[in-house]
């Protein structure tokens, strides 16, 4: 089974195709002098940016030269155009066409560096299915299910994979440490001058990467999950600000009630997603429940920073803009993070947390379609 950080990042890309739906475009198609800050549900980069780019989007193209860096997050991303520094991106689908002048750390559901990427610096990655055809310059670092190598790694690699693909024109110019959950593979004449080390301590590191583990073993893996947790809250606020928005009033006046409907839907949801299991032709509805069941549980404290976020926002009759709001949430995020690693307490805190939050959203979504009905 894949992990549950890449089969949840797929999931969030098939949350976000649905946002696309609604046909709207942004397209930068003049040079931009400085850094580019950009949400929307489609964006196109056909000009240059001297500057950094941070963007989230369902649907991400960058088909121009990029002067700094570019983090991005969504359903989708593809890169066509230079970038001159770093790559930060998390989606469900990343391609990489082009060159790129330093590190690259990615997580997504399905990530692809074609014939034509060539990395500068390091690629770390964290990946659903992994597929390498280009060139990395200095050290490989990734995790996946289905890795297939068919590229040039001319530094260190270390790799974690479900199953370990090395193609016939794969180069690995420097050792490689890797771990297959099949056993030992063959690298067959892909090692120029370079031993593969078979590793059952990366096995049981990725074992430790679960829900209650990620983020907590290492400072390597602090940054990871700091960097993941900033760019979902950014997606997240830029698809659903709106409803962050409106969903304090709830905190704010019917906490009570907001915890009572987050409690309902907590312990309520896998009872439907049960029934629906056990007929036959609920099967499709159930898969698809437990599916947003098991994000909206793994994101929860994502969604409860935003809200706290904008709550406080609220609260302190402030005008806080879209960047001070996600930088607050990311550390709200942050803090309850630590807390909810509390023995015992931790898992209590979370029920609460999750409860007020959904139980919130949940009262914005219906008093919302009441308002519909009403017009």
């Amino acid at each position: 089974m894949k992990n549950v950080t890449t089969f949840i990042l797929a999931l969030f890309s098939v949350l976000a195709f649905g946002q696309a739906e609604k046909g709207k475009e942004t397209v930068i198609d003049q040079v931009q002098t400085d850094d580019v800050y950009i949400a929307g549900e489609k964006i196109t980069v056909n000009a240059a940016i001297k500057g950094d780019l941070v963007m989230a989007g369902a649907s991400m193209i960058v088909k121009d030269s990029i002067h700094g860096d570019l983090t991005g997050a969504g359903g989708e991303l593809f890169i066509y155009g230079y970038i001159m520094d770093d790559v930060r991106a998390a989606g469900g689908r990343i391609t990489i066409d082009s060159e790129i002048g330093d590190d690259v750390v990615v997580a997504g559901g399905e990530v692809v560096l074609t014939e034509n990427a060539r990395i500068n610096g390091k690629l770390v990655c964290m990946a659903g299915d992994l597929t390498i055809n280009g060139e990395v310059m200095e050290e490989l670092d990734v995790r996946g299910g289905d890795v297939s190598i068919n590229g040039t790694v001319r530094g260190t690699s270390k790799v974690v994979a479900e199953d370990l693909t090395i193609g016939a024109t794969a180069k690995f110019y420097e050792d490689v440490e890797y771990y297959n959950s099949d056993g030992e593979t063959d690298f067959y004449t892909s090692l120029v001058d370079a031993k593969a080390h078979y590793s059952e301590d990366l096995g049981e590191e990725q074992s430790d990467l679960s829900l209650t583990t990620l983020g907590t073993k290492s400072l390597k893996m602090w940054i990871f999950y700091v960097l993941s947790s900033f760019l979902v809250i950014l997606v997240l606020h830029a698809l659903f600000k709106n409803a962050f928005s409106t969903a304090t009033e709830f905190l704010e006046n019917k906490l009570l009630k907001s915890f009572g409907f987050g409690l309902i839907y907590l312990f309520g949801i896998p009872m439907l997603i049960l029934l629906a299991f056990l007929m036959l032709i609920g099967i499709p509805l159930g898969l698809f429940a437990t599916a947003i069941f098991v994000f909206s549980l793994f994101f929860g404290h994502l969604v409860a920073a935003i809200l706290v976020a904008y709550y406080w926002n609220n609260r302190t009759n402030r005008d806080w803009s879209f960047w001070s709001i996600t930088f607050l949430a990311l550390f709200i995020a942050i803090i309850l993070r630590i807390f909810t690693m509390i023995p015992y307490a931790g898992i209590l805190l979370s029920v609460v947390v999750l409860s007020i939050s959904y139980g919130a959203l949940s009262l914005h979504l219906l008093t919302s379609k009441k308002l519909l009905a009403k017009t």
